[in-house]
C-alpha cells in the first residue's frame, strides 16, 4: 500500500473515530441519541474491520479500546498532580450559621450577597481523571488525597466518559474530578443478575465494580459518571466562576449534573437544599446531601484551604434515615485490644436501602444512658449513612431483660475487667485471647503495617482455628509445605454428595510467601507500629523510633523517659511500657527477629539537621517517589505540609509544579529542587 493509500486510511479513521465519539456524547451525556442502535453498530464494525487489517494505526482514544486488555494483578498506586481535597460536612442549621459567619469575616463581605453553586453531593467514589493534550493519560481513585490507584483501563470502560475531549481548546495537561456512581436501577439490575456477588447498597456497587481487576468485568457493570471540578492544570482557563467550569467540563463532553444551580446566601443555599431534599427518593442515583462552593473563583483563591479540605466548600449533610424495630438479644465481641463491645442483634429492618439487622450499643454507658434493655422498640439509623446506630428506645417491652458485660470473656473465658476512669471494659486474657490473637496478626499484616499481601481476615481466622498460627512470629514459620497441606473448608459435590477438602491454590501460597520474603527489611517505626500497642499510632510509632533508633532501645524505655518526649501523653506511655514488661511479648519480638527480619532506623547523626523546617513537595518527581522524600524529610527531623503558607521554609518544586509554585513566589518563599535538598543531606 502506497504511502497516500495510508494517509486516506488515517484520514478516514479519524473521521469515522469523531463520528462514533460524537454519537456516544449525544446517547451516553445528553441522553438524546442521534442514530439507532442498528446504525451505530454498523459504524463500530466498522471501525473494528479497519482496526483488524491496519493494527499498527489503533490509537487508545479509540472507541474500540474501551476493552479488552488482560486482566491485572493489583492496582498500581500512582500520585496525583494536585492533592484531592476532601470536604468537611454540617449537619444543622446552625452549624450552616457558622460556617457562613466564617466566610464573611474572612472575605468582608455579606453572606446575602455571596454567590454559590449549589451541587447535589452524589454518594459514589470520587474519581481524577489526566487528560494530555485532551486525550485520557490517566484515571486513579483518590486514596489518600495524595495518592490512588490506577483504574485507567476501568475508566475507560464508563462510555459516558470521553477517551478525547471535544473540541479544540483545551489545555496540554489537566486533572479533571468527579464522582463514578451507579444508579438505582443499575444497581437492583446488578443484585438480581444472579451473579453470587451481592452489594449492600449503589455505592459499594460503584467501588467494588471500578476496583475489579478485570476490566472487561468492569464493562458488564452500569457505571456511570457526574464531573465536577479541576484539580492540576497547565494553562489558565480564564474562568471567573465556578458554575463557569461547568459549563466549560460539559463542553469538553463531561456529564454534569442538570440540577447543579447557581444561588445567592444563605437564604439560596437553604432554599436549594429543601428542594432537592424533596425530590431526592425520586432521583435515578442516591445523594446524601448538597454541597455548596463559593463560586467567584478569586474569593475560593482568598478563602484557600485548611488540612485535607477547603475553605470555600461546605458538605451539607442530609439527616440519616430513621427507622423503628426490636432488640432480639445483645452479643459482646471482642476487638484487637481486648476492648467488649456490644453488639445488638434486630429484627431486620431496611434503613437507607440496606437491610439492618446489627447495630453497635458502643459501650456499657452508653446502654445505661439510654436505658436500651433486649426486648425493647428502639429508633436506629444508619450514622453518615453507613453505620448501624441505636438513637433511642421508644417502647420498653413489659418481659424486657437487663443487659449485663459478661464477667468472662465469651472468647477465651478470662475476666473481664472495667478499665479504670475510661468507658469500655477489656478481656485481661491478651494472646491466649483468640480474638485478641486474630486481631493482632491481621493488624501485623495490614498495609500501614508490615504491608504483607495474601493474608486477609478469612485466612487468618482458620490458621489460628486450626493452631497453624498462634502469635505474629508464627508467620515467618510459614512454608509452601504448610499451606500446601492447610485445609481452608470442605464442601459436598453436587453429583455425588461426597465432601472434599478446598486447600490454598499454587499460586497464593507463592503470593504469600514471596510478600511475607519482600518484607524481611522494613523501618523501625512500620514495625512499631505494627505490634499493636494500644494509643502507638503511625505518628508516636515513627517518634520512638526517632527517639530509641532501635526496638531493644525501646524495649528498656521507662515510664518517664516515654513522657518526656513531645507528643506522646500518660496512656500511650503507659501502654507501651505496659507492653514490654511481658515476657511473650518480648519472646515474640525475638521469634520474629531471629527469623531474618532487618529493622532500618534513622541516624541520629542527622536527625535534627532540617531543624522542623517545614517543606512542601509538589509537580511530579523523577528519580524518587513522593513518600520516599518525605520520609527523608522527615528522618532528617523536617515537617512535610501540604499547603503554601507564609511558615513554609521552602517549597521543592518538580515537573508542572502547578499553582503551589505561585503562591511562593508571591509570599517569597524559597524554591528548589528535590536534588538541591539531597545535596543539603549529602545523600
Amino acid at each position: 500500500m502506497s504511502i497516500k493509500d495510508v494517509k486516506k486510511v488515517k484520514q478516514d479513521l479519524k473521521k469515522l473515530r469523531n463520528k462514533i465519539n460524537s454519537l456516544n456524547y449525544n446517547y451516553y451525556v445528553l441522553d438524546t441519541p442521534k442514530v439507532s442502535d442498528h446504525e451505530y453498530d454498523i459504524l463500530f464494525k466498522k471501525l473494528l474491520a479497519i482496526e483488524e487489517i491496519f493494527p499498527e494505526l489503533v490509537t487508545r482514544e479509540s472507541p474500540s479500546q474501551r476493552v479488552g486488555s488482560l486482566p491485572l494483578s493489583k492496582f498500581e498506586s500512582v500520585s496525583h498532580k494536585q492533592q484531592m481535597l476532601s470536604l468537611n460536612n454540617v449537619f444543622h442549621l446552625s452549624d450552616l450559621n457558622l460556617y457562613m459567619e466564617r466566610i464573611e469575616k474572612k472575605l468582608s463581605v455579606s453572606c446575602d450577597e455571596i454567590k454559590f453553586s449549589a451541587e447535589p453531593k452524589l454518594d459514589g467514589l470520587a474519581i481524577n481523571l489526566l487528560y494530555k493534550n485532551g486525550v485520557l493519560d490517566l484515571a486513579a481513585t483518590r486514596g489518600d488525597g495524595l495518592t490512588g490507584e490506577n483504574v485507567t483501563k476501568n475508566i475507560k470502560t464508563i462510555k459516558s466518559i470521553p477517551l478525547k475531549l471535544l473540541g479544540s481548546s483545551f489545555p496540554e495537561s489537566i486533572e479533571i474530578r468527579g464522582e463514578v456512581f451507579i444508579s438505582k436501577k443499575g444497581f437492583d439490575d446488578i443484585n438480581s443478575s444472579g451473579s453470587l456477588e451481592k452489594f449492600a447498597n449503589p455505592r459499594n456497587a460503584a467501588a467494588g465494580s471500578l476496583r475489579q481487576l478485570d476490566s472487561k468485568v468492569v464493562a458488564n457493570r452500569p457505571l456511570d459518571a457526574f464531573f465536577y471540578a479541576v484539580g492540576y492544570c497547565s494553562d489558565n482557563l480564564s474562568l471567573n466562576y465556578h458554575t463557569d467550569l461547568i459549563k466549560k467540563l460539559s463542553r469538553w463532553g463531561f456529564k454534569t449534573c442538570d440540577l447543579n444551580q447557581q444561588v445567592i446566601g444563605q437564604n439560596g443555599c437553604e432554599a436549594f437544599y429543601n428542594k432537592i431534599y424533596l425530590l431526592r427518593d425520586d432521583l435515578p442515583y442516591e445523594i446524601d446531601g448538597i454541597v455548596y462552593k463559593v463560586d467567584d473563583l478569586n474569593n475560593q483563591n482568598i478563602l484557600g484551604s485548611i488540612s485535607r479540605a477547603p475553605r470555600w466548600a461546605i458538605a451539607h449533610k442530609f439527616p440519616a434515615e430513621e427507622k423503628l424495630t426490636t432488640i432480639d438479644s445483645v452479643r459482646f465481641q471482642v476487638g484487637r485490644t481486648g476492648v467488649l463491645t456490644p453488639v445488638a442483634s434486630l429484627k431486620p429492618i431496611e434503613v437507607g436501602g440496606v437491610i439492618v439487622s446489627n447495630a453497635t450499643l458502643h459501650n456499657m454507658d452508653e446502654i445505661i444512658k439510654k436505658d436500651i434493655h433486649v426486648g425493647d422498640t428502639v429508633k436506629v439509623r444508619r450514622a453518615g449513612d453507613v453505620i448501624p446506630e441505636i438513637v433511642k428506645v421508644v417502647k420498653k417491652d413489659d418481659s424486657r431483660e437487663k443487659i449485663i458485660l459478661p464477667r468472662k470473656c465469651p472468647e477465651c473465658n478470662s475476666l473481664v475487667k472495667k478499665v479504670k476512669d475510661m468507658s469500655f471494659a477489656k478481656c485481661t486474657g491478651g494472646m491466649i485471647c483468640p480474638a485478641q490473637k486474630k486481631g493482632a496478626i491481621l493488624h501485623f499484616v495490614s498495609k500501614k503495617a508490615m504491608d504483607i499481601q495474601g493474608i486477609g481476615e478469612k485466612l487468618i481466622v482458620r490458621l489460628v482455628d486450626e493452631g497453624v498460627i498462634n502469635n505474629i512470629s508464627d508467620l515467618y514459620k510459614l512454608n509452601k509445605n504448610i499451606l500446601e497441606n492447610f485445609v481452608m473448608s470442605t464442601a459436598t459435590r453436587e453429583d455425588s454428595g461426597k465432601k472434599y477438602e478446598i486447600t490454598l491454590g499454587e499460586k497464593s501460597i507463592r503470593n504469600i510467601l514471596k510478600s511475607i520474603d519482600d518484607r524481611m527489611e522494613v523501618k523501625l517505626s512500620s514495625f512499631i507500629y505494627s505490634l499493636g500497642i494500644g494509643e502507638v499510632g503511625e505518628v508516636t510509632a515513627r517518634i520512638l523510633s526517632e527517639k530509641y533508633q532501635s526496638i531493644k532501645n525501646l524495649e528498656k524505655a521507662s515510664y518517664s523517659d516515654i513522657m518526656e518526649l513531645k507528643d506522646i501523653g500518660p496512656v500511650a506511655a503507659l501502654n507501651i511500657c505496659n507492653f514490654f514488661k511481658k515476657k511473650s511479648n518480648l519472646d515474640i519480638i525475638s521469634n520474629i527477629l531471629k527469623s531474618g527480619l532487618l529493622l532500618k532506623s534513622t541516624d541520629s547523626n542527622i536527625s535534627n539537621l532540617l531543624n522542623k523546617q517545614i517543606y512542601v513537595i509538589t509537580g511530579k518527581l523523577k528519580n524518587i517517589s513522593r513518600k520516599k522524600l518525605e520520609d527523608l524529610i522527615i528522618a532528617n527531623g523536617g515537617i512535610v505540609s501540604n499547603s503554601v503558607t507564609k511558615k513554609t521554609f521552602s517549597l521543592i518544586a518538580g515537573l508542572d509544579p502547578g499553582s503551589k509554585l505561585d503562591k511562593a513566589k508571591k509570599l517569597d518563599i524559597n524554591i528548589m529542587k528535590y536534588e538541591e535538598l539531597l545535596e543539603i543531606l549529602k545523600l
